[in-house]
C-alpha cells in the first residue's frame, strides 16, 4: 500500500507532502479515537409516531436536564446554569481529546524530534543565542502546549492548533532553510496539518465556524431527510465506511446533519481494519450500533457508544510478576475469584496451589476455571420518557439506584430555553469564598458563575477534622501564587477506622521482641492500628473531582500478646505510622504545582503525626504494576505509571521538604535501622533468633519472610523418594560424620531411617487429594501432616522441643487411621511407621544417655530437649574404624547433591539398634560467626559520583543527602551495569554436570537458627533504597543546625490544634480499605480515565459517604434479588454489532437502565446449566452492610 492511498486529500491540499513518508505504517485515518471521539449516528429511516431517532442540528444542540431533581440532592446538576457549564465542559473535552493524541505523536517522533528537540523551551542564554528573542517574539514549545492542553486551558481546538503551529514556525523563522532544525520543523508541521485535517468537526455549537476555518467545503449527509425512508442498503454493516461522495455548500442549513465530517467522502482512503480497543489508539471504524446505544449519539457530549474497562485480571504467576492479563487471551481463575493465571504461567503450576490452613480447603490446579478475556463493557444509556433521546448515564450524573423509578426528561420537556438562562445566580450560604476552574480558562472563577453548591454531593458537605483542616491550610498556601486557586481545593479525611491483622506464624516462630526487663517474647498474635484515608478534592466546572488519595496506618502499640503483661514489652516500635498507599490522577490544576502540592500533603500529615506523639514513619516506595491501580480505578491513558527510580526520586524530594520544615529529624533505610545488625551478629537473642522489625500490614519484609520460608519448605520436600525396593547396606561410620546438633540428628533419623522404609511410602509427601480423587479428604482431615513436612520443619528449626516433633508424627498417623478404615493398607502401614519411629527414637535416646554417661533412658526423658539449630553437642574425636551408614540408591537431593543433613552416627535396620561410644554433652549454644558486610565494588574503571565523594549533611544537602543515607555503604546499588548483563553474556553456555565424587565431597551449608533473618536481611538489602525509616523525634543533644530546624518545625505546626474528639470520624465501609473502594469502583464502573468520568465517580463517592445505607454498594443477585456475599458470579459481556437491513427499525431504549449483564449469587449460579455457567466468572466480594462490617 502506497503512502498516497493512506493519506486523505481535500480540495486545495496536494496529494503528496513532505510528511507522507512517515505515515506508511500509521495511516492518518487512525486519528479518531473509537473510545472517546467517534460519533455513532446511525442512518435510519424516518421514524413514525413517538419514535424520533434522527434529529436536526438545531435539535441536537439543545441540552437536556438532569434526571428528576430530587430533594435528596443526589444529582449535582441541580441548576440550569450548572447544567449549561457541564455541557460546555463535556463537549470541549471531546473536542480536545484528539489533540492529545496528535501531540503525543509529535513529541515522540523518532526522526524529527530526537531527544525532545521541540518539547522544551529554548534556553537562549545557555545556547548563546543573543538575538533569539529579537526574532522570536512569542516563544512556544510542545511541553507548554501539553501542560495547557491537559489542564483544559484552551477554549477550542483551533487554539491548540495555533500554538502547535507556532512552535514549528518559530523554529523555521530563526533557523535557515538548510539547517536540520528548520527541516525537522517543516516536516512536523506538514505532518500536523495532515493529522489535523482528518479530524471530525467539533461537537461544540460553533462547528460551522470550525468547518470554515479549514477552508474546505463541508459535505452534505449521505442520506438526506427526504431519502432517509429507504434506510441503509441491504446487508450493509453499520461499521463500514460509506463509499459514496456527496458535497454541498456550507450554508445549507436545511440539511439534517447526523454524522461527523469524517464520515463523508474521503478520496483515496480505503477502510482501515479495526485495532484493539484502547483510548490511546487512534481508530476510525465508522458508524456503530449495538444493543446498548442502538446507533444513537448522546445529546449532551455528542459522542456515541463509549467503552469502559472490564474487571481487573492480574496474573499471579511467577513469570508475569503481577502483570495484567492481555485482552483476548486465555486465563484460569479460581472458583472464589482470588487467583488468576495466564496460560503461560498455568503450565508451570504445581498440582496443589495452596495447602489447607485454618479450616480452608486446599486449591488444586485442576479446579481452576478456564476463561477467555474478551469482555467488552460500554457505558449505560438512559432515554427520555417523552422524546426518547439517548444520553449517557455518566453525562447526566444519573444514579440508577435513586432515579430509576422517576424516569428521565430532556430539557425540551423540562427547561425549554436553557441557553437563555442566567448564569449569575448568587452564592449559597457558606460558599462565599469558593472558586472553581472552568474548562477553557486558565484561572478560576467564583462558584456563582456556574451556580450554587452541589447540594449533598459536594466536598464541603463531608465532615472536617483538625487533621484535614491543617493539611488543607498547608495545601492552599502552596498554590496562592495563582489567584484564587487556593479556594478551589478541599482536603478531607474520608475514612478513619480501627483495624487489625494477624501476624503470620512464620514471624512468631523465627523472630522475637525485647521486653523492658531485658527478656524476649514472641511477636503479638494480632496487631491493631487505625487506618485513615486522606483525599483532596478540587472544583472543576462547578463539580468536585477527587485528584489525590493517601492511605496511612497509625500504630499505637495496642497489640495482643501471649503473655498477660502487655506493658512488659519494649515499646521501641509502638508509636509508628506507615504510609501505605498514595495515588493520584492528573486533573489537578495548575499542573505545574501538582508535585509540590502532593509533597505538601505528605509533609503536613507527618507533622500532625509528630504532634500526636508518633516517633517513626515507614515508607515503601513500590509502584503499581502496569494496568493495576492502588486507589483510583482506571487512570487516564496519558498518565504514565512511574518507574521505581522515578518514585524513589519523588520520595526523596518529598522527604527533603520535610527535613527543611523540621518535621523529619533523620532518614535511614530499613536495612540500616533493623537488618544490618543481623548480618553482623549484633541483633540476635540468646535463643538464636533475631529481633523483630516493626510489624506493618502489607509491608515488604513480612511478605518476603513468608515467601522465603515457603520456598525452603518446598526445597526440602523435593528430595527424591527412594526406590520401591530399598536396598540396605550397613557399614560402620566414624564419629566425625555425626552432626552435633540434636535437631539435625532427628531430621536424619526421619529421612534416613523412617522415610527409607517400605512402610512409609504413603507418608513421605503431602496427600494429593486431587490426583487421588479424594474429594472429602480435607473435610475429614483438617490438619494434614506427612514425614516430608516434619523433616523440613526440623531442618529449618521450626520445632522448639522434641515433644513437638513427636506430636506431629502422631498427628500424621492419626489422620491416616481417621480417613482409612481398619484393615486398609494405609491404616495398617500407619501403625508400622509409628512403631518404627519410636523404635529409632529410642535408639537415639540411648545415644544421648551414653553421651551423658547415664543409664539408658527412654525418649520421654528428653521430651523437653531443645531443637534449636544453634545447639551442638561436643563430640569426641575418633581416628580409627568407619562408622555405620545407610546408603540408599536414590538418597540425593533434586540437584544431585547429598541431603542437607549429616548421617546419624550409628544406624541400623529396624531389628538392629544403633550403637555409639559415650561422649560428654555440653549445654553451650555458640552462635556461628557470619562474615562481615563488605561493600561491593562500583565496577572496574568507574568513578564515583561527585556527591558521593564527601559526606553530605542531611539538614543542608537535600535529596542528594537522602540518597546517600539510603545507600549507605552499598555503593554498588548505584552501578547500573551490575543489574544488566554485559555484551556477550547472554550467550547460552552448557552447564557442566558435577560428578558424584564432587557432590559427595561438597559439605552442605550449616544452617543457623537465625537463617530466616539472615536471608531476609539480604533481600531487604537489595531493596534498601525503597524502604524508608523516618525519625520524627528530635535528638537529645542537638547541634545548632538541629536547633534551627526544631524552631522551623514549631513555626510550621503553629496553627495545628489537635482535637482528639473531632479527629475520630465516622467511617464508611467503601473507604475503610483501598480494596473496598476498588471493588465498588469496578462493580459500579466508577472510572477516572477521563474528566467527565472522574466528576461522575467523585459525585457518587461523596453521595455514598454521606449515605451509608444507600443502595448500590452491596451487589444484588439478578435472579433471587438477594444480597451477594463472598463471591459474585459476573456474566461476561460482549458488544455485538448489528447488520441493519432496509426494513429493520431499531427499537427504542427502555426508559430505565437495564441490569448490566447478569450478577448471580452462588446458589443461583449452581442452578444454571453447565453451558451457561461457563459464561460467568467469579468476583470476590468483601463489602458488607455497615451493621455487619468487621474491622478486618
Amino acid at each position: 500500500m502506497t503512502a498516497k492511498s493512506n493519506c486523505v486529500s481535500f480540495s486545495g491540499v496536494p496529494p503528496q507532502s513532505p510528511a507522507s513518508r512517515f505515515n506508511r505504517k500509521r495511516p492518518l485515518k487512525r486519528l479518531v479515537s473509537e473510545d472517546e471521539l467517534h460519533t455513532n449516528n446511525k442512518v435510519s429511516p424516518e421514524p413514525s409516531g413517538s419514535m424520533v431517532l434522527t434529529r436536526r442540528v438545531s435539535e441536537c444542540d439543545k441540552s437536556i436536564a438532569p434526571p428528576g431533581i430530587n430533594d435528596d440532592g443526589s444529582n449535582p446538576l441541580n441548576t440550569p446554569s450548572k447544567l449549561k457549564t457541564h455541557l460546555l465542559a463535556l463537549r470541549l473535552e471531546a473536542d480536545l481529546y484528539p489533540m492529545r493524541l496528535i501531540l503525543s505523536r509529535l513529541m515522540s517522533h523518532p526522526q524529527c524530534n530526537k531527544k525532545g528537540l521541540f518539547n522544551h523551551p529554548v534556553d537562549a542564554e545557555a545556547l548563546g543565542l543573543k538575538d533569539y528573542h529579537l526574532h522570536v517574539t512569542k516563544p512556544m514549545d510542545l511541553g507548554t502546549v501539553k501542560s495547557r492542553l491537559h489542564g483544559l486551558a484552551y477554549k477550542s481546538r483551533e487554539n491548540v492548533a495555533e500554538d502547535i503551529r507556532l512552535v514549528f514556525q518559530n523554529a523555521m523563522k530563526y533557523n535557515p532553510p538548510q539547517h536540520p532544525v528548520h527541516k525537522f520543523a517543516n516536516e512536523l508541521l506538514a505532518m500536523f496539518n495532515e493529522y489535523y485535517r482528518t479530524l471530525p468537526p467539533c461537537v461544540a455549537e460553533d462547528s460551522e465556524q470550525y468547518a470554515s476555518s479549514l477552508n474546505v467545503q463541508r459535505p452534505q449527509p449521505l442520506i438526506s431527510k427526504s431519502e432517509s425512508g429507504s434506510g441503509t442498503p441491504s446487508g450493509k454493516h453499520l461499521c463500514s465506511p460509506v463509499p459514496e461522495q456527496v458535497t454541498a455548500e456550507v450554508g445549507s442549513s436545511s440539511v439534517a446533519f447526523s454524522r461527523p465530517m469524517a464520515l463523508y467522502d474521503r478520496p483515496s482512503a480505503p477502510p482501515v481494519p479495526k485495532r484493539r480497543s484502547s483510548s490511546m489508539f487512534l481508530t476510525y471504524s465508522g458508524p456503530h450500533s449495538c444493543d446498548s446505544c442502538l446507533g444513537r449519539t448522546c445529546v449532551m457530549c455528542k459522542q456515541g457508544c463509549l467503552k469502559q474497562e472490564p474487571y481487573l485480571l492480574i496474573c499471579q504467576g511467577r513469570n508475569c510478576s503481577g502483570a495484567k492479563i492481555r485482552k483476548g487471551s486465555i486465563y484460569y481463575i479460581a472458583e472464589d475469584g482470588s487467583r488468576h493465571y495466564c496460560e503461560r504461567c498455568f503450565t508451570s503450576l504445581p498440582p496443589v496451589l495452596s495447602q489447607p490452613s485454618g479450616g480452608d480447603a486446599p486449591l488444586y490446579k485442576q479446579d481452576l476455571l478456564k476463561r477467555k478475556n474478551n469482555e467488552e463493557i460500554v457505558e449505560d444509556w438512559i432515554t427520555c420518557i417523552t422524546c426518547e433521546a439517548g444520553v449517557h448515564a455518566v453525562c447526566a450524573m444519573y444514579n440508577s439506584y435513586v432515579h430509576g423509578a422517576a424516569g428521565y426528561e430532556c430539557p425540551d420537556c423540562r427547561i425549554p430555553n436553557l441557553s437563555s438562562q442566567p448564569t449569575n445566580v448568587g452564592q449559597e450560604d457558606g460558599l462565599e469564598d469558593t472558586f472553581t476552574f472552568l474548562s477553557g480558562r486558565a484561572t478560576p472563577v467564583p462558584i456563582s458563575t456556574v451556580g450554587p453548591g452541589s447540594g449533598g454531593v459536594c466536598s464541603e458537605s463531608l465532615e472536617e477534622c483538625s487533621i484535614s483542616s491543617f493539611i488543607q491550610q498547608k495545601v492552599r498556601n502552596c498554590i496562592k501564587s495563582i489567584p484564587n486557586a487556593d479556594k478551589t481545593v478541599n482536603v478531607r479525611v474520608i475514612s478513619d477506622c480501627s483495624r487489625h491483622f494477624s501476624v503470620p506464624e512464620v514471624i512468631r516462630k523465627h523472630f522475637r521482641m525485647a521486653t523492658e526487663s531485658d527478656g524476649f517474647v514472641k511477636p503479638p498474635r494480632k496487631v491493631t492500628y487505625r487506618q485513615k484515608a486522606i483525599a483532596m478534592f478540587q472544583k472543576m466546572d462547578g463539580l468536585d473531582v477527587c485528584v489525590f488519595c493517601m492511605y496511612v496506618q497509625e500504630y499505637d502499640g495496642d497489640d495482643l500478646y501471649d503473655c498477660n503483661e502487655i506493658g512488659s514489652v519494649n515499646a521501641s516500635h509502638s508509636k509508628r505510622v506507615y504510609i501505605a498507599y498514595i495515588d493520584s490522577v492528573e486533573y489537578f490544576r495548575p499542573r505545574e504545582l501538582r508535585t509540590q502540592v502532593y509533597h505538601e500533603i505528605l509533609v503536613s500529615y507527618l507533622a500532625t503525626a509528630r504532634e500526636r506523639g508518633y516517633e517513626t514513619a515507614q515508607i515503601w516506595a513500590c509502584p503499581p504494576s502496569r494496568g493495576n491501580s492502588f486507589v483510583f480505578w482506571n487512570h487516564p491513558a496519558s498518565q504514565r505509571t512511574p518507574t521505581i527510580e522515578r518514585l524513589i526520586s519523588w520520595y526523596h524530594d518529598a522527604l527533603s521538604r520535610s527535613v527543611d520544615c523540621g518535621v523529619v529529624t533523620d532518614i535511614k533505610s530499613l536495612f540500616e535501622s533493623e537488618f544490618e545488625q543481623t548480618l553482623q551478629d549484633r541483633n540476635r537473642t540468646t535463643c538464636g533468633r533475631v529481633l523483630c522489625p516493626p510489624l506493618l500490614e502489607g509491608d515488604f519484609w513480612i511478605e518476603e519472610a513468608v515467601r522465603l520460608h515457603d520456598a525452603n519448605i518446598l526445597r526440602n520436600l523435593k528430595i527424591r523418594s527412594p526406590t520401591e525396593v530399598c536396598v540396605w547396606h550397613v557399614t560402620p561410620l566414624t564419629l566425625q560424620d555425626l552432626d552435633p546438633c540434636p535437631a539435625m540428628q532427628v531430621a536424619t533419623l526421619i529421612k534416613d531411617r523412617v522415610m527409607t522404609h517400605p512402610s512409609s511410602v504413603s507418608f513421605r509427601r503431602p496427600v494429593n487429594a486431587a490426583a487421588m480423587k479424594l474429594k472429602d479428604y480435607h473435610k475429614v482431615v483438617t490438619e494434614p501432616m506427612d514425614l516430608g513436612t516434619i523433616y523440613s520443619r526440623c531442618v529449618i528449626g521450626e520445632y522448639q522441643v522434641l515433644q513437638e516433633v513427636v506430636e506431629d508424627v502422631r498427628l500424621m498417623v492419626s489422620n491416616a487411621r481417621k480417613f482409612n478404615p481398619a484393615g486398609h493398607f494405609v491404616h495398617e502401614k500407619a501403625g508400622e511407621v509409628l512403631e518404627l519411629f519410636f523404635q529409632e527414637l529410642g535408639f537415639l535416646a540411648r545415644i544421648w544417655s551414653t553421651i551423658k554417661r547415664r543409664d539408658p533412658e527412654s525418649w520421654e526423658t528428653y521430651a523437653d530437649m531443645s531443637m534449636n539449630l544453634d545447639l551442638s553437642l561436643q563430640m569426641p574425636k575418633q581416628s580409627d574404624n568407619k562408622s555405620a551408614s545407610v546408603v540408599i540408591e536414590d538418597d540425593r537431593s533434586s540437584d544431585g547433591s547429598r541431603s542437607t543433613t549429616s548421617s546419624l552416627s550409628a544406624q541400623a535396620s529396624p531389628t538392629q539398634p544403633m550403637e555409639t561410644e559415650a561422649t560428654p554433652i555440653s549445654s553451650q549454644t555458640p552462635v556461628p560467626s557470619t562474615p562481615k558486610v563488605v561493600p561491593r565494588s562500583t565496577g572496574r574503571g568507574r568513578k564515583k559520583k561527585s556527591s558521593m565523594n564527601r559526606k553530605l549533611e542531611l539538614l543542608e544537602d537535600g535529596s542528594e543527602a537522602i540518597m546517600q543515607s539510603m545507600i549507605g555503604g552499598d555503593l554498588w546499588l548505584m552501578d547500573k551495569r551490575l543489574s544488566t548483563p554485559a555484551k556477550g553474556s547472554a550467550k547460552k553456555t552448557r552447564k557442566r554436570r558435577r560428578s558424584a565424587l564432587e557432590s559427595e565431597d561438597q559439605a552442605p551449608k550449616k544452617r543457623n537458627q537465625s537463617w530466616l533473618g539472615e536471608d531476609l536481611a539480604e533481600s531487604v538489602r537489595r531493596l534498601r533504597t525503597s524502604l524508608f525509616t523516618c525519625s520524627l523525634v528530635p535528638k537529645e543533644a542537638m547541634t545548632e543546625k538541629e536547633v534551627t530546624k526544631f524552631h522551623a518545625y514549631r513555626e510550621y505546626v503553629r496553627d495545628f490544634k489537635f482535637d482528639s474528639d473531632s479527629s475520630v470520624l465516622k467511617s464508611s465501609p467503601i473507604t475503610e480499605t483501598r480494596h473496598g473502594f476498588l471493588e465498588l469502583s469496578q462493580f459500579r464502573r466508577f472510572e477516572f480515565n477521563t474528566l467527565r468520568r472522574a466528576k461522575y465517580s467523585t459525585s457518587m463517592l461523596i453521595y455514598h459517604l454521606r449515605n451509608e445505607d444507600a443502595q448500590g454498594v452491596i451487589p444484588v443477585c439478578t435472579s433471587c434479588k438477594e444480597d451477594i456475599h463472598n463471591v459474585l458470579w459476573h456474566k461476561v459481556q460482549t458488544v455485538a454489532e448489528k447488520v441493519i437491513g432496509p426494513k429493520a427499525i431499531p427499537s427504542p431504549r427502555p426508559s430505565s437502565p437495564q441490569c448490566v449483564g447478569g450478577e448471580l449469587c452462588e446458589s443461583c449460579h449452581q442452578q444454571q446449566r453447565k453451558v451457561e455457567q461457563e459464561q460467568y466468572i467469579p468476583i470476590p466480594v468483601s463489602l458488607k452492610k455497615p451493621n455487619s462490617t468487621l474491622s478486618n
